[in-house]
C-alpha cells in the first residue's frame, strides 16, 4: 500500500491510499478501498475518515491547528499503517515575484522571442532560533507542475530567505493562474521529500534504484505530514 497523507492548517486531512504495481504492468493504479482510517490528536480528538471517492478519505471536522500533533490509523483486510506528525508554527510569505523570461535568467522577451520560461521568487523570513524545514508547491491553473521543492534553514537560520522557482509552459496566456503554496513542515517530511530526488536509480543520482525514506510504520512507501498552509497566486497579464 502506498499512502500520501496530509492535514494543512485550517484544513481537513486528506489520505489517499493506492496499491504499487510492477513496472510491466499497463493497469492504472488501483486505488485501496473501504479502508478504515482514523485521525486522532494530542488534544483528544479523534475522528473516523470518510470515503468521498475510491481511495481518497476526508475528515469532517478535524482540521489542522499549529502546534498539535496528529496520529493517523489505516486498517485493511491487509495490514495495519500508522504514523504521527506534529504541525508547526506558521511561517508566512514575505513577497512573491513572477517574471516571464526566454530562459531561466535570460530577462523579459523582446518583440516577438518566445519566452516559455516563468522565474518565481519567494521571499519569506526563516524565524529563529528553531530549525525549520519548507517545501513549495507550485500549481498552474489549479494543476501541480512542481512538488518536491523542499529547504531547510541550516545555512539561513533567522535570515530572509528567497526561494527560486521554475515553471516551464509555452502555452500560458493571460488569465492563466500561478499558484505556490509554501508549507512549513516537520523532519521527517524533509527527508521524504528531499530522498525522492535520489532514490530512482540510473538517472535519479543513485547507482541503484532505493525507496524513498518514509515517516509511517508497517508500510514501506507513502508518508504523512502536518503542516501549515499559506498560498499566493499570480494571475497573467
Amino acid at each position: 500500500m502506498v499512502v500520501e497523507g496530509a492535514i494543512g492548517l485550517n484544513e481537513p486531512a486528506r489520505i489517499v491510499l493506492t496499491r504499487s504495481i510492477s513496472l510491466d504492468q499497463s493497469i492504472e493504479i488501483p486505488f485501496e478501498e473501504n479502508a478504515d482510517v482514523e485521525i486522532s490528536d494530542n488534544e483528544g480528538n479523534s475522528e473516523k475518515l470518510l470515503e468521498m471517492s475510491p481511495g481518497i478519505y476526508f475528515s469532517s471536522t478535524i482540521k489542522g491547528v499549529a502546534g498539535r500533533t496528529y496520529n493517523i490509523t489505516i486498517n485493511t483486510a491487509k495490514e495495519t499503517v500508522t504514523a504521527q506528525s506534529g504541525m508547526p508554527a506558521l511561517v508566512r510569505i514575505d513577497t512573491m515575484m513572477v517574471e516571464n523570461s526566454i530562459y531561466p535568467g535570460g530577462g523579459r522577451p523582446v518583440g516577438n522571442q518566445p519566452a516559455p520560461f516563468y522565474e518565481i521568487r519567494v521571499k519569506y523570513t526563516d524565524p529563529e532560533p528553531e530549525t525549520n524545514f519548507y517545501r513549495l508547491l507550485v500549481t498552474v491553473n489549479g494543476v501541480v507542475t512542481s512538488r518536491n521543492n523542499v529547504y531547510n534553514d541550516r545555512l539561513t537560520n533567522g535570515n530572509q530567505v528567497e526561494a527560486f522557482l521554475i515553471v516551464f509552459n509555452s502555452e500560458l496566456k493571460a488569465g492563466d493562474s500561478i499558484t505556490v503554496e509554501m508549507q512549513c513542515i516537520e523532519k521527517p517530511v524533509f527527508e521524504y521529500f528531499s530522498s525522492i530526488a535520489s532514490s530512482g536509480g540510473p538517472g535519479g543520482g543513485t547507482s541503484s534504484p532505493a525507496n524513498p525514506y518514509t515517516n509511517l510504520k508497517d508500510a514501506i512507501l507513502g508518508y504523512f505530514s502536518a503542516h501549515t498552509v499559506e498560498r499566493k497566486t499570480y494571475l497573467l497579464q
